[in-house]
């Protein structure tokens, strides 16, 4: 995935992340469907060749689970070719989606027990299948799809049949995420104007709305709390995002909050706790220059206001956090040599904060 962007681990001691202060109380801007675009404007590839995780188009990104020995890190899925990325779990915290290209120069989606070895591949075709997330129920998984010339949204149930096509819209349409009920998605999209949207589409009536401008937007599964975070860029064309939450009520949105914002790196990816009450993110820094190899990637988990920062991985490529029902945090590594999806407890960030104390990376929210 990360040679999209040229991100390679080195042996250099990965820069600190510096958390600029941030308020709880909700930012004082424009209404979110008035902002203009915060993403760089894509490049004129074809639909098929991929995004990355600055939301930038261009190429789509070119075993046995064990335990390491530092921080609890253990690893789930192993490709000897290709790579594997975007993480998903089933509600009991038992499967496993992701998508991978160990069998092909096309990603497709593959289901596998988390302590588990087998595989089983869900999709497969001329096209590129990725950002599986699982429903709540975890009967079907919802999925980004180059199969019909562009992005779009698709669902497939939790054995790999019944494939259904959502959005079928000029634009592309990247990254669902389910509510609580199963029943809405939120996604992203970029259309004629040149900028991703956050969409929302009701999966009963097909009715979307859209709610605002940001990227890689994830649902709380918090019930009863119409929360959604999301990345947005801090300038328009920039790769310095931040992370972002707003609230629906009666489906337009609410309280737009900026809850991670970092002074040295991107701040990427976020993913919910499973009670809703924490978030979890990847930062890159440098990554202005993150195409040349500058950049590291760290996995850090909060409050979802903002408050008690913990990283959780120390230098490398760490991207896509996921939370599973249990607590662990699933995410993608380099750190056995390829890249395939890992995961670890919240005893890696003691460890790193306590070793740590006078690094910069490891300081907290003004709010805390």
């Amino acid at each position: 995935m990360l040679s999209t962007l040229g991100l390679k681990a080195d042996e250099s001691q990965p820069a600190p992340v510096v958390w600029e202060a941030q308020s709880a109380a909700p930012a004082t801007r424009p209404a979110l469907g008035a902002q203009t675009a915060d993403v760089a404007s894509p490049a004129d590839d074809l639909p098929g060749k991929g995004v990355n995780i600055f939301g930038e188009m261009g190429g789509l990104p070119r075993g046995l689970a064990k335990l390491a020995s530092d921080g609890g890190f253990q690893q789930h899925t192993v490709a000897q070719e290709g790579y594997d990325a975007d993480v998903s779990l089933d509600p009991t915290g038992k499967w496993l989606v992701f998508s991978s290209t160990r069998h092909s120069e096309h990603a497709h989606l593959y289901l596998q027990k988390v302590d588990g070895q087998a595989v089983t591949e869900l999709t497969r075709g001329q096209w590129d299948d990725v950002q599986p997330a699982f429903s709540p129920d975890g009967k079907r998984i919802a999925f980004a799809s180059t199969r019909n010339g562009r992005w779009s949204l698709y669902l497939v149930d939790a054995d790999g049949r019944n494939v259904t096509q959502v959005t079928n819209g000029p634009g592309h349409d990247m990254h669902p995420s389910f509510a609580p009920d199963g029943n809405r998605l939120v996604y992203c999209s970029l259309g004629r104007s040149d900028q991703w949207e956050l969409w929302t589409i009701d999966l009963t009536t097909m009715e979307k709305r859209m709610v605002g401008s940001g990227l890689f937007p994830v649902w709380s599964p918090e019930k009863g709390v119409d929360r959604i975070a999301f990345q947005r860029a801090r300038q328009r064309g920039s790769r310095w995002f931040s992370v972002w939450t707003m609230d629906l009520v009666d489906g337009e949105p609410r309280r737009l909050t900026e809850v991670a914002v970092s002074a040295s790196a991107a701040v990427i990816s976020p993913a919910w706790s499973p009670d809703g009450k924490r978030l979890a993110v990847a930062t890159v820094t440098d990554p202005a220059k993150a195409d040349r190899a500058s950049g590291k990637q760290d996995i850090w988990v909060f409050n979802s206001d903002g408050a008690g920062k913990q990283r959780l991985t120390d230098g490398g490529v760490n991207l896509s956090p996921v939370w599973s029902p249990g607590g662990r945090v699933f995410f993608v590594s380099d750190r056995g040599g390829k890249e395939n999806v890992w995961s670890t407890g919240s005893q890696a960030a003691s460890v790193l904060t306590a070793d740590k104390k006078d690094d910069k990376s490891a300081i907290g929210s003004a709010n805390e």
